[in-house]
C-alpha cells in the first residue's frame, strides 16, 4: 500500500471541494496510508480551524479524529532544510522518516523540487491519475 504525506493545502482543498477532493476520497477508502508527524498534525489542526475557510467544527473534528486513528505516526529525528519556505521542511522530513512513496502538495515551493531524496513530490491532480 502506498505511503503518502499530504501537505495541509491538500486537506483544505479537499474539504472545500477542490483539487484535493479525489485525494481525500482515495485515502478515506483505504487507497493509501497517510504518514503524519506531530508537527504536521498541529498544522492541520490550526489551519483547518481558521474561520476564513468556514469549515464546520464537527467536520474538522471528525477529520482530525480520523487522522489520529488511521494515520501512521512518525517522529522524525532528522533535520531537513531544503524547501524555499522553511515551514514546508516538516513534510519532507516526515516523508523521509516515514519512508513515503510520495508527497502530495499544491504548494509551488514543494512542487518545484519535483523529487527529494528519491521521493516524488506531486500535485493532487497528478496523484489522482
Amino acid at each position: 500500500m502506498p505511503r503518502v504525506v499530504l501537505d495541509t493545502n491538500v486537506l483544505v482543498s479537499g474539504l472545500l471541494g477542490g483539487a484535493g477532493l479525489p485525494v481525500l476520497k482515495r485515502w478515506r477508502s483505504g487507497g493509501f496510508v497517510l504518514v503524519v508527524s506531530p508537527e504536521i498534525f498541529a498544522e492541520y489542526s490550526a489551519v483547518l480551524s481558521r474561520p476564513k475557510f468556514g469549515l464546520p467544527e464537527w467536520l474538522v473534528s471528525d477529520l482530525l479524529g480520523f487522522i489520529r486513528e488511521q494515520a501512521e505516526w512518525v517522529e522524525p529525528d532528522i533535520g531537513v532544510e531544503v524547501a524555499r519556505d522553511p515551514a514546508d521542511d516538516k513534510f519532507l522530513a516526515a516523508a523521509i522518516y516515514g519512508q513515503a512513496d510520495c508527497v502530495v502538495s499544491g504548494d509551488r515551493d514543494l512542487l518545484d523540487l519535483k523529487v527529494f531524496e528519491g521521493i516524488p513530490i506531486v500535485s493532487p491532480w497528478e496523484f489522482a491519475q
